[in-house]
């Protein structure tokens, strides 16, 4: 049995603490529910409902729509973009670890979750990797989404989670089994978010799996900030800007300076990739595991060829990366991710 805290699927206003073969069986604090996605127990959220569509046959060319949804607010992916990568901009938001094929240039593929997931023309979107997707914006920019088709592109039951923040703090999150055979319209109806993460797992395997989307409903909401105060449009050198904060990796053990925090693993998750390329702010780290403000470090560099030396950065943190899991050790020059006040 790993070390770590997981949920007790019988009672969700406990959890369970494992450690070394022993399960120690928690509370939350009262009023408060665990959620398995934030590692720590917070207030309840009623779940959304979901739809499932029984058909088994992928269908490459339709006009059926979702219920409800205006057609400029329906993405359907169809040429979103010609190197797979969806570019930041498309439909004037941030995509993270989010790609968009073309099924009909993947008759092989004609029994996978890519297929089923079709629901307007050819196009789907689709995790690379396994890895979290996620859809931003920056604030006081904010979006809501209505409601999604999805798959699971190679396996059955597997578990896709959805969390989402307004105002750069938690909002919502969510959870549902989708199917490799069949599609699942997801109906969320989340209002005025700046960011939702997905993330899909199946019982069987510490990895991510793939997930496939079509006919995305969202409404997106562009806010003029000329004219307001406080909103950053520029970070210091290898510093990354993500929701009117300046972020940062740096060999410090776990300490940021005056006018720094610990950022969250949440906001790491999201930001990790645009730290390509760039280096530590002052010291080189000497232990890969990255600490956050969470209690365990979680995420860290996979290979000690691409940490623990002169960057820039060819590689960033994952999850789980490096074997970081529910590490709570700080070496003097632990690997550190700061955010500005």
């Amino acid at each position: 049995m790993n070390n770590g805290m997981f949920e007790n699927p019988d009672n969700h206003h406990t959890f369970w603490h494992c450690y070394y073969g022993t399960g120690y069986l928690k509370p939350c604090p009262a009023g408060l529910i665990w959620s398995q996605t934030q590692q720590q127990c917070i207030r309840y959220v009623v779940a959304p409902t979901v739809t499932v569509m029984t058909t088994t046959e992928a269908v490459l060319s339709t006009t059926e729509t979702i219920s409800n949804c205006l057609d400029s607010n329906l993405i359907t992916f169809e040429n979103a973009s010609m190197n797979s990568k969806i570019q930041n901009g498309y439909h004037g938001l941030k995509w993270t670890n989010a790609y968009a094929l073309d099924t009909q240039i993947y008759p092989q593929w004609s029994e996978s979750g890519f297929y089923t997931a079709v629901k307007s023309g050819a196009w789907v979107a689709f995790n690379m990797n396994g890895e979290r997707m996620t859809i931003s914006i920056d604030p006081p920019n904010k979006f809501s989404i209505k409601s999604f088709v999805v798959s699971s592109a190679w396996k059955d039951d597997v578990r896709l989670s959805m969390i989402s923040q307004r105002a750069s703090t938690f909002y919502k999150e969510a959870s549902f089994k989708i199917e490799k055979n069949h599609s699942t319209t997801i109906e969320l109806n989340w209002f005025d978010i700046n960011t939702i993460t997905f993330h899909a797992l199946s019982n069987n395997s510490p990895h991510g799996e793939v997930f496939v989307i079509d006919d995305l409903c969202l409404d997106s909401t562009t806010i003029s900030t000329s004219t307001s105060a406080g909103i950053i449009d520029k970070c210091p050198l290898n510093e990354v800007l993500y929701q009117n904060h300046c972020y940062y990796l740096d060999g410090v053990g776990g300490e940021c300076p005056s006018g720094y925090s610990l950022g969250s693993e949440a906001v790491l998750s999201i930001t990790a990739d645009s730290f390509i390329g760039l280096n530590y702010k002052t010291a080189i780290s000497n232990n890969c595991c990255v600490v956050t403000s969470e209690k365990y470090s979680n995420y860290g560099i996979d290979s000690t060829d691409q940490c623990n030396k002169q960057g820039p950065f060819t590689a960033v943190p994952s999850h789980n990366g490096g074997g970081c899991r529910n590490q709570t050790t700080k070496h003097s020059r632990q690997l550190t991710f700061c955010m500005s006040n």
